[in-house]
């Protein structure tokens, strides 16, 4: 997908969640508690509850945007950059691209 394409798709940070929502559950959600994969989605929270044990899961929980503080489309742009060159892309040109004043290792 070209970059113009891109921010046709994912204008904001709206569009992102939602697909973001649906590419977690094709995959399925399952319960880091019980193991459940019965789950109902609470809207005003943006989670997951399980039908069995109540525990909420977020949409970043279990990927690695889990913990991250940084918004969808920021990561959805990030992915993009790293999947769209045909190069290897580092780090700090990943930083520079997104303006982002400091990279902390994990």
């Amino acid at each position: 997908m070209k970059l113009i394409e891109f921010t046709h798709h994912f204008p904001d940070e709206k569009s992102c969640k939602s697909a973001f929502k649906s590419y977690r559950l094709k995959q399925g959600i399952i319960c880091r508690i019980c193991g459940g994969t019965s789950h109902y989605w609470k809207e005003y929270r943006e989670q997951w509850e399980c039908k069995s044990c109540k525990h909420r899961t977020t949409l970043k929980s279990g990927t690695v945007m889990h913990g991250s503080k940084l918004s969808f489309q920021y990561w959805f742009i990030a992915m993009h950059l790293i999947t769209s060159t045909k190069k290897s892309f580092s780090a700090k040109e990943i930083q520079r691209q997104l303006g982002h004043n400091r990279c902390e290792p994990i």
